[in-house]
Order: C-alpha cells, then structure tokens, then sequence
C-alpha cells in the first residue's frame, strides 16, 4: 500500500445523496486515515455528514465544516467536497470543543490536545473554527499554547455563505457523528513524509506606516494619535459620507484594509464597521496598541494569483517530495475583490500550477497559519496545505 490523497464532489439536490457520492469519491474504495468535509450552507445537515461518514467506512476520524463556497479542480459552486487520506505513514487524531462551553482560548487549546496521540517526523494541526467568533485569534492562541512553536497550525473558518447566520461543524472520532454550532475542530496529523505550508494575499502596503495608539481588541479608537476613522478615510480616499451608509462602508472598507507588520510580511486587518460618534473603525482580529499598521492596496495581479503562490509555497516546503495533494483555505471576501471574472482566472491559475496533483478546499471566514514568526490568524489571504 502507498500514501493516498483523494477528493470528491457532488452537486446532487439531496444532501445526503451528495454527502455519500463526495465521499465515496474521495476514498475510493480504499481505508482512509481522515476524513475532511467541507459544504455549503444547504447541504450542511445531519444527514449529509452520516451519509459521507457511512460512505467513507462509519468508523474513520471525521471533521468538516459549512462553507461560503467549495472548490476542486473540478469547479466551484454549492456543493459537497469530501478530502480524504490513508495508507502508510499517515496517521490522525481528532478533536471537537464547544465554544461556548469554555471560552475560544480553552476551546483552542483542548482541541489542539489531540496532538498528543501522533508520533511521527512530521507534525500539524487543522483547525476548523468559527467565522462568527468575535476574536478567532484566541482559539489560535490557544491551540498554539498546546502545540507549542515547533508544530505549525493551519485551517479555516466555517462559513454560511456571507449570511453571518449560523454555521455548522461536522465531526466523528471514528463512530457516530455529531453536527455542531459554535465549536472548534481539530484534527492532528502525523506523516513519514514531509507536510507543507503556503500563505499568500496580494495586498501591498503603500503611504507611511501608522502607530496603533489606543485599540481595543478588534476595534481601534486612535492611528498617530488621531481619530482612527478620520485617519483611515483620509488615505482610502473614502468619501465621509459613507459612514452613514453602513453597507455601502462594509463593501468599501473589506477590500481596503490594514496591514500589521510582522517579520514575515503584513498580517490583514480587514476593517468592516465604523463608529463616527466616537471615530473607531472595527476590524476581525486583534489589533493591539503599540502596533505599526499601514494601509494596504490591492495588486490586482498579486490579488489574482495568490492562490497559486499559496499552493506552490506550500509544495516547494515539502523539501523535494512529491506532493500527494493540496488543501486550499480561500478567504470570502477576496471574491469581493475579484469579482466574477478575477475568481475565474484564480482557479485556472491554481489549477495550472498544481497540474495533475488533486487539490480541494473551502472559501473560509478567517485563514489559519501559524509557523515561525506568524501570529495565526489572517484575513483576505489565501493558505494551504501539502501532504506528501
């Protein structure tokens, strides 16, 4: 027996149908070591997760998550994707925590304990969190308590289409599933054969660098002193008057954002909510006081291909190895960005640079990795992840 990856697909109406055809796609016919389902908001229903766990075997470690969007190099659209991988030197362990149960910080940490089960060179952590979580930086927090520097992490957030509505989580330790809302996943692999890591955006920083003078949490009150939301409108150019149109400012401000900087390039601030009363301007993540921040503008070639240099970063990590196939973590709102037309020509990029090798994922509210000198949580960028 060899080392495996395999990805299947269903765009069947009936959820439960497409969850068992997804699957048995992905495994065919063979054991799988781990299971991952990923799934638009429609088919993320209890009979959709026991059909593709039944149809992968009923007893295999399961995790998965609703979606704004799945893709393989098969296409996009509302649909089930099922990843799947097994043979020699592939081992897994699975965890599930409920949020609310502990906190995000406790739930990251819990979860992230599976690792405790693997014993092999290679090491990772996916993470499965929740788009609608208010600081996602403290479930990365806290898996990376556990797992400590030496084990990267990497995953996404579940979606539901941009609704902001309700999310689901899929999960089975090897028998019985449970659908799950407000949870974080964790699922802790070890392989004989290298495991890599990509991160990629496209946004470039531009105008001088900012001091983050007075923040809390996500929201920051003062850049240099001065009202954040003056400062931030003065070099988006954003018209003042679009603070009183509280969408028209979201569909700006998210593909306008700002950059902290970190010693392996910026991390994304994505901003989606202004304050004019007290002059804040709200972002998805941590941004702490002290930071130095600049306003990033998008290259829209960089935008386009960030993709594939996720992908490719992530295949030239596996140290020569040849890559068995590819997870893809695509942030939401860089279709915003992309428009129609740009989320095309991404995948066909994607699709020519990983050539024959499979390739699966999920359009994610909030991007996951974390290796040296990265905070973990990122926004407007794309990850992934190679096994080999």
């Amino acid at each position: 027996m060899e080392r495996w990856f395999g990805v299947g697909r269903s765009l069947h109406s009936d959820p439960a149908t497409a969850g068992a055809e997804a699957a048995r796609d992905a495994v065919a016919g063979r054991r799988p070591g781990l299971l991952v389902v990923f799934a638009s908001l429609p088919y993320s229903t209890p009979p959709m997760a026991e059909a593709a766990h039944g149809a992968a075997g009923g007893d295999v470690p399961m995790i998965g998550c609703s979606t704004s969007g799945e893709f393989t190099q098969d296409g996009r659209g509302e649909s089930v994707v099922v990843l799947a991988l097994g043979g020699p030197g592939f081992e897994a362990s699975v965890r599930a925590v409920p949020e609310r149960a502990t906190g995000l910080r406790e739930a990251g940490l819990e979860a992230a304990a599976c690792l405790d089960d693997i014993d092999r060179e290679h090491r990772m952590v996916l993470l499965l969190g929740d788009g609608r979580s208010s600081d996602q930086q403290e479930m990365v927090r806290g898996a990376y308590a556990h797992t400590g520097a030496g084990v990267p992490l990497i995953g996404g957030c579940a979606g539901d289409g941009m609704t902001q509505t309700s999310t689901r989580h899929f999960f089975s330790a090897g028998t019985g599933v449970s659908v799950l809302t407000n949870a974080v996943l964790a699922a802790a692999v070890g392989s004989d054969a290298p495991i890599g890591i990509g991160l990629a955006h496209g946004w470039r920083k531009t105008g001088e660098p900012m001091v983050v003078t007075r923040s809390e949490g996500g929201k920051i009150f003062e850049l240099d002193g001065e009202r954040a939301l003056d400062v931030y409108l003065r070099r988006s150019g954003a018209s003042p008057d679009l603070v009183d149109d509280p969408m028209g400012f979201f569909g700006f401000a998210t593909v306008h954002p700002l950059g902290l900087s970190r010693r392996t390039g910026e991390d994304l601030r994505v901003i989606f909510q202004a304050d004019a009363a007290e002059g804040s301007i709200s972002g998805l993540a941590d941004t702490p006081e002290g930071a130095m921040a600049w306003y990033m503008e998008a290259d829209p070639e960089a935008v386009t291909g960030a993709a594939a240099q996720a992908a490719a970063e992530a295949v030239a990590a596996l140290e020569g190895a040849d890559p068995l196939g590819v997870f893809i973590f695509d942030c939401c709102v860089r279709g915003l960005a992309l428009g129609p037309d740009g989320t095309d020509a991404a995948g066909k990029q994607l699709g020519e640079t990983l050539g024959p090798v499979p390739f699966g994922g999920f359009v994610s509210n909030g991007e996951i990795v974390r290796t040296a000198g990265a905070k973990g949580m990122h926004h407007l960028s794309v990850a992934a992840l190679a096994v080999s």
